[in-house]
């Protein structure tokens, strides 16, 4: 508003002169603005000062000069002339920190200025003025959240940025797609979250975060982010039949549920074999990831296997699994004896406590045979009693086929035959995921693996021991005892270690799990995870040479930095940025694009330098790079310059001709002078009365 009002100004009193009117001011200050904004601490900007002269100025130094710590003036403008009308200069800067006021001092002074036909004396003004320093838009972008491989899942996109940020966010997905957001999200403020629907195609899929945005001066400025996302596989459906045991010769009423890991619709498809049923296939409808249907089966083998196919739809891609349980058959009751067999259910690979209880009339004896398992007792095993006689075994199945359970039992009504199938299941019933699977190389770093109870068997207790799969890091082995834990429940145990910094890629852990769970069998699962690290860059100044080491005044001095490369990954985008102190002047740009550095490589960055008077001087240097993931890094570094005029040499004694006799007896008569004071003072001392007179 202020710059508007002193332009209509302008035009009114040019609009004067023209019609033949003398303009009714000689001088209007028009201001200070920015027309480059620095873009970050110790970054360089530059500041537009604009004058209106009604007649034309000679010889002309503008200075800007400031009254705080934020602002430092790298130059002063001289001109030969300007005016009459608007004078505008550019003057660069060097800034300290951002989003700060500065109060500023704008110096004109002009010799001469144009009278007529003739000079007259020229004009010296200085405004005052408080410049702003806005800050530049930046953000720190991160996901929250876990996904699914091949799965469409929803994490949390955050952006934070110390300042409010206003602009668009196009999100973008590296080995991954993305579902939602479709198109652009509106940022505007300090925070933002934004829900994101993903598919991620690879265990290390990434977003790339493309912000749009304007600075304040309203340029457009982009600013792109790679973030990583936490990926892992997906669980798995379950499929549960009620009861888990059918009586032969006769129809069964089971019960067969389905559960999804998601709240999604779906239906599954179950087809029947070793068993007849009305139907070749049953659908069952799914809604919110259950359902669950009754179907009659009569059983025509030992066993009768239950497979369901399950289909799905989730943010929109299609899932298809294949599940499937088994149920045991046993004669139907009807005859003298009754046999009971607990559990219902094995453990494939795992020692199982199994229970065989006979009940009869009388009194009685039994024999036993196991097939496809091995058995801690000889068979066939022989035990008895009087209406109820039990007999415990270890059994551990050497397949995942059912186990068959052959007993005779022999009455004095005669021998009753009895076969029993215990359906096998799958031992692996834990899920481990670390949180977070990424970390950054160098020093101590802290997860929490998250165990899951992925089966449909309960653990009463668990004991866990977790150990590093490498030497490349330095940790401890961890010993947890985790109690009990039903289908789909979770702990969180918490590690730490040393990642070396030259450490990259995948590092793996091997875990132990000795569990035992509700039907008293004691199992064990060894696997491994990985954790991502990724290496952060280290780059420093190792020295600074000056040439010549005593500069002179007005003349070109060089100043060359080292800098090494002492990360293990390339660095991009380094530059060298120079912020000199009043009276001294950059000769060439105070800004050095380096580009690229290899690890464990050096550049030399030269820049020379002029100052004007002598003094002491320091020079200050911030030096910046991007590493492999765009995080802007900076070093601030100072280097003190002396600069002392020339020392001439002194000048030679000559004996003039005619001069030196004169000369001695100069020095004759000096030496007459002192002998005589010399003698006038041991006068008076001598005539002064001693101490025994004076009293």
């Amino acid at each position: 508003m202020k710059w508007a009002l002193a332009l209509l100004l302008v035009v009114f009193i040019q609009a004067q002169a023209v019609g033949g009117f003398s303009p009714a001011v000689d001088y209007i200050w028009l201001g200070a603005r920015w027309v480059q904004l620095p873009k970050f601490p110790g970054d360089v900007g530059v500041v537009s000062v604009s004058f209106y002269f009604s007649q034309q100025q000679i010889d002309v130094a503008i200075a800007l000069t400031s009254t705080c710590v934020y602002i430092t003036p790298l130059e002063s403008v001289q001109l030969p002339s300007a005016g009459p009308g608007v004078v505008t200069v550019s003057i660069k800067v060097a800034v300290r920190e951002l989003d700060r006021v500065c109060p500023m001092t704008v110096i004109f002074k002009s010799r001469h200025q144009v009278s007529g036909a003739s000079l007259s004396t020229g004009l010296e003004k200085v405004e005052y003025v408080e410049l702003y320093i806005p800050p530049y838009p930046t953000a720190e972008v991160k996901t929250v959240g876990t996904v699914y491989l091949n799965t469409p899942s929803t994490i949390e996109l955050i952006i934070s940025s110390p300042h409010r940020l206003v602009g668009i966010a196009t999100i973008q997905g590296i080995g991954a797609r993305v579902l939602e957001p479709a198109g652009y999200v509106v940022v505007n403020n300090t925070l933002s979250t934004i829900r994101v629907v993903v598919v991620a195609d690879s265990p290390n899929a990434a977003l790339r975060v493309d912000i749009q945005t304007r600075d304040w001066l309203g340029t457009p400025v982009v600013l792109t982010y790679t973030v990583p996302m936490s990926v892992t596989p997906p669980p798995t459906s379950l499929v549960e039949i009620t009861p888990t045991v059918l009586y032969s010769n006769r129809y069964n009423e089971v019960n067969i549920t389905v559960l999804l890991p998601f709240e999604v619709d779906g239906n599954a498809v179950v087809t029947i074999s070793g068993g007849a049923a009305p139907l070749s296939s049953f659908t069952i409808p799914i809604s919110k990831g259950r359902g669950s249907s009754i179907i009659n089966v009569y059983p025509i083998a030992t066993a009768v296997t239950f497979t369901t196919q399950i289909n799905y739809l989730i943010g929109g891609v299609s899932k298809t699994e294949v599940v499937t349980a088994t149920a045991a058959v046993q004669p139907a009751v009807g005859g003298v004896a009754r046999v009971e067999v607990k559990p219902t259910r094995l453990l494939a690979g795992l020692a199982n406590n199994m229970s065989i209880v006979v009940k009869a009339l009388g009194y009685f004896n039994v024999s036993l045979t196991v097939t496809n398992a091995a058995v801690d007792k000889a068979m066939p095993f022989y035990f008895g009693g009087s209406g109820e006689a039990a007999a415990n075994l270890v059994v551990t199945p050497l397949s995942t086929l059912p186990v068959s359970i052959n007993v005779n039992v022999y009455t004095a009504h005669g021998v009753e035959q009895y076969t029993v199938q215990i359906p096998v299941v799958s031992s692996s019933i834990f899920t481990v995921v670390p949180r977070p699977s990424l970390v950054k190389s160098g020093g101590n770093r802290s997860i929490v693996l998250n165990i899951v109870n992925s089966g449909d068997i309960a653990v009463e207790r668990a004991v866990v021991t977790i150990s590093p799969g490498t030497s490349a890091i330095i940790a401890s082995t961890y010993t947890y005892q985790v109690g009990s834990l039903r289908p789909l429940d979770s702990v969180e145990l918490p590690i730490s270690f040393i990642a070396p910094v030259t450490l990259s890629g995948a590092v793996p852990f091997v875990y132990t799990i000795v569990y035992t769970t509700e039907l008293g069998t004691v199992g064990s699962v060894q696997g491994t995870f990985y954790i991502q690290a990724v290496q952060v860059p280290m780059v420093n100044i190792t020295s600074a040479v000056v040439v010549p080491a005593t500069p002179e005044p007005k003349r070109t001095f060089y100043i060359s930095l080292s800098v090494v490369n002492r990360g293990f990954s390339q660095i991009s985008n380094l530059q060298v940025e120079a912020a000199v102190p009043r009276g001294v002047a950059p000769v060439t740009s105070p800004i050095y694009f380096a580009g690229a550095l290899d690890p464990q490589q050096t550049a030399s960055i030269p820049m020379s330098f002029n100052a004007s008077s002598p003094g002491i001087y320091e020079i200050k240097f911030t030096l910046s790079y991007t590493d492999v993931y765009g995080n802007i890094y900076t070093i601030p570094y100072t280097v003190t310059v002396t600069v002392v005029n020339s020392t001439p040499p002194a000048p030679t004694p000559t004996a003039s001709p005619t001069g030196g006799g004169h000369g001695v007896v100069l020095a004759i008569v000096a030496a007459a002078v002192v002998v005589a004071v010399a003698l006038s003072i041991f006068r008076k001392q001598m005539k002064r009365p001693t101490s025994t007179e004076t009293r």
